[in-house]
């Protein structure tokens, strides 16, 4: 399958920080209790141990078709020849792309409703991470105002659109609210194995949520029978604020 592909029908987005002595044995772990993308990010790890643990991460992801995350770090995601990079803020996508390989899939954070017409539509952005002022969704509460325009903006049955996942605490409390206002997909941040019974649940919830819409009854036969363009070399643009 390609990342494409992989990244359309994943639902669930797990953040996870780099010093976790065996990153393959955890992000196996994170796989089975349905982590579709495990996303690397640790403020606090130097470049080579960031890079070590998206390495060993990625070896376990590829056979399963599951996806491998750099968030915030470009130069470690290049250094690991990462699949995909959630960037900075301050990170123009073009130029993300440009330094990556190819293949790479490149997502944004956005905070604000007006900028997400103009994210679905950009050839540079593979998907979207709505923002709370913290990319793993860790602190405050994602306004559901800012979901429903994200349902608007960018259709989540379109097997051709843009994929947008929503900070989720552990919990699950505000499952349904999110479900509700047009969520599909959520990003966790997990801290050690004593989540993944949680992840486990929130990825049990969003299978139910998408078996019972009728708009993406047939999802996964339209990405796989049509997955789009092949990838190619991107030049980057001038500098674009988001």
């Amino acid at each position: 399958m390609g990342l494409r592909s992989r990244l359309r029908l994943a639902r669930t987005l797990v953040v996870v920080a780099a010093r976790h002595h065996d990153a393959a044995a955890f992000a196996s772990d994170l796989f089975a209790h349905g982590a579709d993308i495990v996303a690397v990010r640790d403020p606090h790890a130097s470049r080579e141990a960031l890079r070590r643990t998206v390495v060993s991460a990625q070896r376990v992801a590829m056979p399963l078709n599951k996806l491998v995350a750099v968030i915030g770090d470009l130069e470690a995601a290049r250094a690991a020849m990462a699949d995909v990079l959630v960037a900075s803020e301050d990170l123009d996508p073009a130029l993300a792309h440009a330094r990556l390989h190819e293949y790479a899939l490149v997502g944004v954070p956005a905070a604000e409703a007006e900028d997400l017409p103009h994210l679905g539509e950009s050839h540079d952005v593979d998907f979207v991470l709505l923002s709370t002022g913290d990319v793993t969704g860790r602190t405050g509460a994602t306004d559901l105002d800012l979901v429903r325009a994200a349902a608007e903006a960018m259709p989540v049955a379109d097997p051709h659109g843009t994929p947008w996942f929503v900070p989720c605490e552990l919990t699950g409390e505000r499952m349904p609210d999110l479900v509700a206002a047009g969520a599909r997909r959520v990003a966790l941040t997990v801290d050690a194995e004593a989540d993944l019974t949680r992840v486990g649940h929130i990825a049990d919830a969003l299978r139910l949520a998408w078996q019972d819409d009728p708009a993406l009854e047939d999802f996964a036969f339209r990405v796989l029978s049509n997955p789009g363009p092949p990838a190619r070399l991107r030049s980057p643009t001038e500098p674009t604020t988001w």
